[in-house]
């Protein structure tokens, strides 16, 4: 690590901002995003983007979510219902069992990954 124009960097590369954590972490785990926000919730797609937009400041594309919607449909985890000319999404019950899975997993990771930044992230 260097200090250049009072910024941290890595190998050249900025550190990524706080904002920027937080979108990547949003994006990695969007189904996990997806399955919550649906839980106990029947949305649409562009209240989807909204209701995310609103929790993490990130505004996703309808390209970058409804391919994923599909693919949460497709493994029957969401449930999608037609409703005045729009899509309704729901979780379903096999939706809810692999959101607590997901979940518990996504929870261990970031324990590990603090556990081993906290041990060897601190300087000398």
């Amino acid at each position: 690590m260097c200090l250049s124009n009072s910024r941290r960097t890595f190998v050249g590369e900025d550190v990524m901002s706080e904002e920027r954590i937080i979108e990547k972490q949003v994006k990695t785990f969007l189904d996990i995003v997806i399955l919550a926000i649906l839980n106990g919730n029947s949305m649409y797609g562009y209240k989807i983007i909204a209701a995310i937009h609103r929790e993490f400041g990130i505004l996703l594309s309808p390209a970058s979510l409804y391919p994923l919607l599909h693919l949460l449909e497709n493994n029957k985890l969401i449930e999608a219902r037609p409703d005045k000319g729009k899509t309704v999404y729901y979780v379903t019950p096999k939706g809810k069992e692999k959101f607590e899975k997901k979940f518990a997993s996504y929870k261990l990771s970031i324990h590990i990954m603090t556990n081993f930044i906290q041990t060897h992230g601190r300087t000398p």
